[in-house]
């Protein structure tokens, strides 16, 4: 053994391990590159088709949950028509109200998220996003589907200011700024 005066006393030797070279840090995003990320606004200014869009869109949701949030208080009414129905053997009073609670709650969450998802798209419709705009429209039939279940007049104005936004999408200036904002990024 030796003593820590030495000389020969050092630490064993590590086995070779080659350096990684110096990489430089990547260069900035270019202009084109952020709009991926919404840190640039399409080339052309969103028409006013297209914010006339957003609104209506913004309105369909806002009074989709409102009506959507109204139909519990049908409850009594619902009640009563589905003891009117014919009796079902084995159905007792209490899975009919809660089976009728049941539905009209899935009714809410329903209209609630159809219309989230309305507010959503609209976002990136007014973005210039065309998938949202494809979106948008598929959604605006599913929403009239959802308002032909339960007719009512309420539901009557939303398929209609729904209708409206979705027509508004497709005119003229609004094709021709999402073609533009398509060509841009």
């Amino acid at each position: 053994m030796s003593s820590p005066q030495d000389p020969d006393n050092r630490p064993p030797q590590q086995p070779y391990q080659p350096q990684q070279p110096y990489t430089p840090a990547p260069p900035p995003l270019s202009d084109s590159e952020l709009a991926g990320y919404g840190a640039q606004r399409p080339a052309v200014p969103e028409p006013k088709e297209v914010r006339l869009s957003f609104f209506l869109w913004l309105a369909g949701a806002i009074l989709l949950v409102v009506s959507s949030v109204l139909v519990l208080t049908q409850r009594e009414a619902a009640l009563e028509e589905a003891r009117k129905a014919p009796a079902t053997p084995g159905i007792t009073v209490e899975q009919l109200e809660s089976t009728v609670t049941a539905i009209l709650v899935v009714v809410v969450i329903i209209g609630i998220v159809l219309a989230a998802l309305m507010v959503l798209f609209a976002m990136k419709a007014r973005a210039g996003r065309n998938w949202a705009r494809i979106a948008l429209t598929v959604l605006g039939a599913a929403v009239f589907i959802y308002h032909l279940i339960g007719f009512s007049l309420v539901g009557l104005v939303i398929v209609l200011v729904v209708a409206a936004a979705v027509v508004t999408l497709y005119l003229p200036a609004s094709k021709a700024y999402f073609d533009s904002v398509k060509r841009a990024g």
